[in-house]
């Protein structure tokens, strides 16, 4: 049985190994069936990236560099990708980054994947929070999800917005 890591409402979470990335971004199946509208060119390359990084780093952090399959639990198939940058910098903090089939949009399925990761890192004493950087202001949906986890605007160019989530944590 494959390792579930993180659970909600609708949606499982699941890091993905070096292996399936390569298989992903290989046009090979993996255990999970993923949606046709979930890979395109840009992830391809995001996916290319995070291989990258990960044959650099200790499998111990893998879950800080892969991106997790965000699967629908009524169906069993992978929707969508999320997954940060790395582990949190001196400052605590990781950026996000996801991307989710054009079928499940406008669901509410990004927002509670991103919350359930939120969840997951908030775990680790070593993250202070999460950011969000370079999002295209055109694009409304991303927009809107970052705004629905309580992430707030801390930059804006004419193209882009920056965001943070500070977490609260209580200290004993």
């Amino acid at each position: 049985m494959e390792k579930i890591l993180v659970e909600g409402e609708n949606l499982l979470l699941r890091p993905l190994s070096v292996t399936e990335l390569l298989n992903i971004n290989n046009d090979r199946k993996i255990k999970t069936p993923i949606e046709t509208e979930v890979i395109f060119d840009f992830v391809k390359i995001a996916i290319t990236k995070k291989i990258e990084k990960m044959k650099k780093v200790s499998e111990d952090i893998h879950d800080w560099y892969t991106y997790w399959l965000i699967i629908n639990k009524d169906n069993g198939e992978g929707m969508g990708f999320i997954g940060f940058k790395g582990i949190p910098n001196e400052s605590g903090y990781t950026e996000v980054g996801y991307s989710i089939s054009s079928n499940c949009r406008r669901k509410g399925f990004m927002t509670e994947a991103l919350s359930l990761l939120m969840d997951w890192a908030y775990k680790y004493p070593f993250c202070n929070g999460i950011t969000a950087n370079k999002v295209l202001k055109t694009n409304t949906g991303s927009n809107r999800v970052l705004n629905n986890c309580n992430f707030t605007l801390v930059g804006s160019s004419n193209e882009f917005n920056n965001y943070i989530i500070k977490f609260k944590k209580q200290h004993i």
